[in-house]
């Protein structure tokens, strides 16, 4: 089983996440940022558009009667291991800078998280809470945010740019 933390934030910090991913996703769409390649918290791209951009990958290949490897990668707990300093100079190349950057950087530092556990005693009714101390997050991007899948886009754009002559299909995934 696996225990990720989820981040419990304001109605007011969910409204703020949602104003920037509105104006973030439509400027890095309005630049033409994202690669073809990219699937997944895409508008339109979803798992069956990486499935049938590889089939056709595939048949083409043999239509050519070119030899196909598939490399499978999965980058476990990728959300969790994201250096933030990296991510937001991944962002500035992308043009994201000044406020908002900074915004981001904000937002990213200085989080803290705890696990905090409550068993309920049937007999007695009574309610015993079990609380960790909190711990500083140096690194990944809050689970269950809204900017948390946008933020991962960028940091894996550039991928198709340091593996060249290979046809992909990029899937990022939160499972």
């Amino acid at each position: 089983m696996n225990y990720r933390p989820v981040s419990i934030i304001s109605v007011f910090a969910e409204l703020l996440e949602r104003f920037m991913y509105n104006r973030i996703i439509c400027f890095l769409y309005e630049k033409k940022i994202f690669k073809e390649t990219q699937n997944g918290f895409m508008k339109g791209k979803f798992i069956e558009t990486a499935v049938q951009s590889f089939v056709e990958t595939i048949q083409r290949a043999l239509d050519k009667r070119v030899h196909t490897i598939g490399i499978f990668i999965d980058l476990t707990k990728t959300y969790d291991v994201l250096n933030h300093k990296l991510l937001q100079d991944k962002l500035s190349s992308y043009g994201i800078r000044g406020s908002t950057n900074a915004c981001f950087r904000s937002d990213l530092t200085n989080r803290r998280q705890f696990i905090e556990i409550n068993q309920s005693d049937s007999n007695s009714l009574k309610v015993n809470r079990y609380r960790s101390s909190s711990t500083e997050i140096k690194q990944g991007v809050p689970q269950g945010s809204v900017l948390g899948p946008l933020l991962f886009l960028p940091y894996m754009n550039d991928l198709p740019f340091n593996i060249h002559g290979a046809n992909l299909v990029i899937f990022p995934d939160d499972y």
